[in-house]
């Protein structure tokens, strides 16, 4: 790396230098909340995040990964997930990204937590292939258009708002867990991501002769779209009512509802079945795909380099 930069480790003063980063970069307005909420208050432990400062005082970049409780094969462990990944644009080609990255793994290595998880962007995907990263398989938007709303007739029974996370704990854990690696969803850890304060998500669920709800869907409303952010249907005529509940809050002013899940898997073949579709072309509105890449030792990334391991839907990527 150039000797104009030296790495340093973020703490928990540091988060106010990456305000200017978020904007240059992404043109995103942030406060020193939300970074407050995403690297220190997450219940699955502190942020492991280094930054590069240049010798005139500027903070040239940042890569970092959260950490996140995830069940690998039966095994409970921490593994972490690489995110906010900036360079400013006033200090790009000088190798920063690469040599903070390869920092944060060595670190993550000798200490025998070496395990990383991704959503690979156009840009930054080759160079972490470069790494060593496996792609494992594709993740894409689905979508229900506004207008197939006026060609479906929405019959739906009332459904409950939940703010008590703990009367659906029960389906935050089969949400994912016939995957042999998913997330571990607790009360606290839905509770800390839905916390998120750059959304305001509401969660209803609904159930069918039971004392107990059997399905549920979290959402939330951004930029005239409504994203479901989470859900677990256990009953298809629990799910039609709660999608049907969703599409009927729809109006003219929205373009409709979209969620972003694993490509052939239960996520997305469940979304199909009420009405969501992909685009299937190479253009044209939500036809990216998006590749899920992990980072581990070679002996883990040969043996779970597989789609049919994982379930992965928006719950699991950190800034949906």
């Amino acid at each position: 790396m150039n000797s104009d930069y030296s790495i340093y480790k973020l703490k928990e003063n540091d988060f106010k230098i990456l305000i200017p980063l978020m904007q240059d970069c992404f043109g995103m307005e942030v406060n020193i909340n939300y970074f407050e909420w995403k690297f220190k208050d997450n219940p699955a432990g502190f942020v492991e995040g280094y930054y590069a400062k240049h010798t005139n005082g500027e903070i040239a970049a940042y890569y970092g990964v959260i950490p996140q409780s995830y069940s690998i094969q039966g095994h409970k462990r921490i593994i972490y997930q690489s995110c906010d990944t900036m360079t400013h644009s006033n200090h790009r080609r000088q190798g920063l990204f690469k040599k903070l990255a390869l920092h944060c793994y060595d670190s993550l290595k000798n200490e025998d937590k070496l395990f990383v998880i991704g959503f690979g962007g156009g840009q930054s995907t080759p160079g972490f292939i470069k790494f060593g990263w496996k792609e494992v398989f594709k993740t894409r938007n689905y979508f229900y258009p506004v207008q197939f709303k006026y060609l479906q007739f929405l019959n739906f029974k009332e459904v409950d708002e939940i703010t008590d996370y703990k009367k659906i704990d029960t389906l935050l854990t089969l949400s994912n867990s016939n995957a042999n690696i998913h997330s571990i969803k607790t009360v606290d850890y839905f509770k800390w991501r839905v916390s998120n304060p750059l959304y305001n998500y509401k969660t209803v669920a609904t159930k069918v002769g039971s004392k107990e709800y059997d399905s549920y869907i979290t959402y939330y409303e951004y930029e005239k779209k409504l994203f479901v952010f989470d859900f677990h249907i256990d009953n298809p005529i629990s799910g039609k009512n709660l999608f049907n509940f969703l599409k009927s809050k729809l109006n003219s002013t929205h373009k409709g509802i979209i969620t972003f899940v694993q490509e052939e898997s239960v996520y997305s073949n469940t979304i199909k079945k009420y009405g969501f579709v992909a685009n299937p072309f190479k253009r044209g509105p939500l036809h990216e795909t998006v590749p899920f890449i992990f980072y581990a030792t070679q002996e883990e990334m040969t043996l779970l380099n597989d789609s049919q391991n994982w379930q992965i839907n928006s719950y699991d990527h950190d800034a949906l």
